[in-house]
C-alpha cells in the first residue's frame, strides 16, 4: 500500500490510498475479515482511515454498524 496526501489551492485536502494487488487479492480472499487501518497522525491529518471489504453493500453497512459502533453514520451513495 503507497500512502499521500495532496493539497490544492480552492480544493479540500486528498487522502491518496494505492492498494497493491496483494492487499486487493487478500481483500478478496477474506471479506469481512480484512482491514487496513491508516493512522491519521502518520499522515498529518486529524483522522484515520480504514479500508475494509465485503460481498455487498448491505453487508458492509452490517459491519461498519457492528465494528465501528451505534453511532456511526453510513452515507449509502448508490444511485437511487
Amino acid at each position: 500500500m503507497i500512502k499521500a496526501t495532496a493539497t490544492v489551492p480552492g480544493k479540500p485536502p486528498l487522502v491518496i490510498l494505492g492498494l497493491s494487488f496483494g492487499n486487493l487479492r487478500k481483500f478478496l480472499a477474506e471479506p469481512r475479515d480484512t482491514y487496513i487501518h491508516v493512522k491519521g497522525s502518520d499522515m498529518g491529518i486529524t483522522c484515520d482511515i480504514l479500508l475494509c471489504s465485503g460481498e455487498t453493500e448491505e453487508k458492509l453497512a452490517e459491519m461498519m454498524m457492528k465494528y465501528v459502533g451505534p453511532e456511526t453514520v453510513v452515507h449509502d451513495e448508490r444511485p437511487k
